[in-house]
């Protein structure tokens, strides 16, 4: 009767271990990745090779791989700042422009010999040097919006993708705690970065503005304050977030090869012709599907840098204008106008780095999918 009832369960377990098999035979790209490949192309132009819209798994790996050589991204990085260095030129001459008629009214002031005056001119002179800036960081923060939107979606996208491919190579368990960890990534990045950083840029500009006109108010310490723990809160929350993802994927990834090997040991001694088969067919299969999650993870990866590239080079290039037109406000003796230029410069040094944190914290998620062992290896 124990015997019956072992050749039972050893039968179920090689069933169940051929089903994983005959999920994870594929020659197509898992559905979905196509979609997020278009997605990506109407977002960005006609940069992606035309393999990467292929089903077929080899075609899209050779893509990815071309995609990922440091000749197409130098070629993509001079492109967006050739396009965008017309725009930050354009930016600094007309800045420079008011900060010499600054400098001259400044001066007429200073001749007349009258503080009245020469407040007066400096509220002028910051006003619309504010009012000149306000429309194009209006503009950017729409871009930033938009980006996140983006980001979002195609994380959305990726997250079913993955959970497929870790059920292809029988991770089962990882497939759902690692899909959950993903979507609560997405969640916290729409409530935390998406909704939350435009509002906060908004106020520090606001605060900014504040601190020029009224620097009796003495709000610089409690700016800088602001900036310092909203930093802190984002690094902390990315942290934890990552490192949960971390701990969680490596432990299922673990306890589900700890399962396949233990099966495929049993099938193997209990039966050991039949079941040395299916560990060989096992392996082969594992080789296939692994290489199928980098394609996805690497893919994904470079999807999310084609979106943040060119948000995060415009952002640099603005954040360097308003630095540099700082540092001709100083030399032209306009003080007020170029602390009020670099206040600016340092609320886009807040945007760059939340951008960029949210952006590497979805690049090392798909980085941990990818490298995540095959369980029936």
């Amino acid at each position: 009767m124990s015997k019956a009832v072992v050749f039972v369960l050893v039968f179920l377990l090689m069933l169940s271990l051929m089903s994983i098999s005959s999920f994870a035979v594929t020659d197509t790209m898992p559905e979905g990745y196509g979609d997020i490949a278009d997605g990506i192309s109407e977002w960005g132009g006609d940069k992606l090779p035309e393999g990467i819209y292929s089903d077929s798994p080899d075609k899209v790996g050779d893509a990815v791989k071309e995609m990922s050589s440091g000749k197409f991204w130098l070629k993509e990085i001079m492109v967006e700042i050739k396009t965008r260095f017309s725009f930050g030129a354009a930016l600094f001459a007309k800045l420079c422009g008011l900060l010499i008629l600054a400098s001259i009214f400044g001066a007429l002031s200073r001749s007349l010999s009258s503080e009245s005056m020469a407040g007066a001119v400096r509220f002028c002179t910051t006003t619309a040097i504010f009012a000149s800036i306000i429309y194009i960081q209006a503009e950017h923060f729409q871009k930033v919006e938009l980006f996140f939107q983006r980001l979002i979606g195609i994380m959305g996208a990726m997250i079913p993708i993955t959970g497929t491919v870790w059920a292809m190579g029988g991770n089962v368990s990882t497939a759902t705690v690692g899909t959950s960890a993903l979507y609560v990534f997405l969640n916290v990045c729409e409530l935390i970065f998406a909704k939350s950083l435009v509002p906060v840029c908004c106020l520090f500009t606001a605060l900014a503005l504040c601190n020029t006109l009224s620097p009796e108010m003495g709000m610089r310490g409690l700016t800088g304050a602001l900036k310092k723990t909203y930093g802190f809160f984002i690094a902390l929350v990315m942290t934890v977030l990552t490192a949960s993802l971390s701990a969680q994927t490596t432990l299922s990834a673990a306890a589900d090869s700890t399962g396949a090997r233990a099966a495929r040991l049993v099938s193997s001694n209990i039966i050991p012709m039949v079941g040395a088969s299916v560990g060989e067919t096992l392996r082969t299969l594992a080789t296939s599907v692994q290489y199928l999650k980098s394609i996805v993870g690497i893919g994904g990866v470079i999807f999310i840098l084609l979106l943040f590239v060119p948000v995060l080079i415009e952002l640099l290039l603005t954040r360097l204008v308003f630095l540099l037109s700082s540092g001709v406000a100083e030399m032209l003796g306009c003080e007020t106008e170029g602390r009020f230029l670099s206040e600016i410069g340092g609320v886009y040094g807040m945007l760059i780095a939340v951008v960029s944190m949210s952006s590497v914290m979805f690049m090392l998620a798909l980085t941990i999918f990818s490298k995540t062992a095959v369980a029936i290896a």
